[in-house]
């Protein structure tokens, strides 16, 4: 494919405008179709790109050929877009998390594979420049265990602050501290996890955990644990710490640290990782090699599949579930 990737949006809200200032500087894609409830928000956005306005995603991929279709909804909004654009052809960029359940996330993943179409799904932490350098270096060593943390206030849009919209913390916001942890260790065999609530009583219709605490064994037989809070209204930190018998690796927002005896390694990223992972998924449409694609659709689905379980053992009050 030499032409420029058209592009369609389903959803026009913070994300994907986060995702339009990455396509303002891709000469080799344009946004010619863009589809939101919402009338100022959809038309804001047609008026930013040229592009043709919707408020049904089921009219725009009837009357648009797109080659790719970037679907940026809230976490309870998805209800077939997938489905209908992978039959159509369409290559598909989905934002995390994929859905609020592992029966609708598996249809599409399963129509994803039918289809041949190419998946990506929004885990930039995965595109920062220095991962291969913290890969390698955790290859090398003995790993004792790993703390994850994604601690700080609620995001004030109207879905997240209920369990039945946006999945809770831990499925909507921590799943990128889960993911990280799958990129690097693998996958997961059981979870066991604990929140509590009563400190968000001002936030109306809030129904969520304010702090959970998740305990994971992955298969390798590493053991690891996953805070989150979104109760603080200052501080907070998002990132990971790693022991290992000969030394310690600390990552913390774009910054990581490596520790041993004699030795102390310290980076920064010095890449757009947002911009890099829409680069990277156009240049597989356009090239019809996902290769270069860190986190397809199916790969995301294991990341939903260990938060989903996360929830279901809160739920349970810290009852282990086993990972297939």
């Amino acid at each position: 494919m030499t032409k420029q990737v058209r592009v369609g949006f389903v959803g026009c809200g913070g994300i994907a405008n986060w995702h339009f200032s990455h396509f303002e500087k891709n000469q080799q894609a344009k946004i010619v179709a863009v589809c939101d409830l919402i009338d100022e928000r959809v038309q804001k956005a047609a008026d930013r790109f040229k592009a043709t306005p919707y408020a049904d995603y089921r009219r725009m991929l009837a009357k648009e050929k797109l080659d790719a279709l970037y679907v940026c909804v809230e976490p309870c909004a998805h209800d077939g877009m997938e489905l209908l654009a992978v039959e159509k052809g369409c290559h598909l960029f989905v934002q995390k998390p994929v859905a609020l359940s592992m029966a609708y996330a598996n249809r599409v993943k399963a129509a994803v594979k039918k289809a041949g179409v190419i998946s990506s799904v929004g885990y930039q932490t995965r595109y920062m420049d220095f991962m291969p350098r913290i890969k390698g270096w955790l290859e090398m060593q003995e790993v004792a265990f790993v703390n994850a943390y994604y601690v700080g206030g609620m995001p004030t849009v109207w879905w997240w602050r209920r369990r039945d919209t946006s999945g809770g913390q831990v499925v909507e916001q921590t799943t990128h501290a889960f993911d990280l942890l799958r990129f690097l260790f693998g996958d997961v065999a059981s979870v066991q996890a604990m929140g509590s609530r009563g400190l968000m009583t001002a936030v109306e219709t809030y129904d969520t955990e304010d702090c959970s605490a998740v305990t994971l064994k992955f298969k390798s037989g590493l053991v690891g644990s996953v805070y989150s809070a979104c109760c603080l209204d200052h501080g907070g930190k998002y990132g990971i710490e790693v022991y290992c018998k000969k030394g310690k690796l600390e990552f913390f927002g774009n910054t990581y640290k490596i520790t041993e005896k004699n030795l102390t390694i310290e980076g920064k990223a010095l890449n757009d990782n947002g911009q890099d992972i829409d680069d990277t998924f156009i240049e597989a449409v356009r090239s019809g090699d996902p290769t270069e694609v860190l986190t397809d659709y199916a790969d995301a689905c294991r990341t939903l599949e260990v938060t989903l379980a996360a929830n279901t053992s809160m739920d349970a009050g810290g009852e282990l579930v086993r990972l297939r």
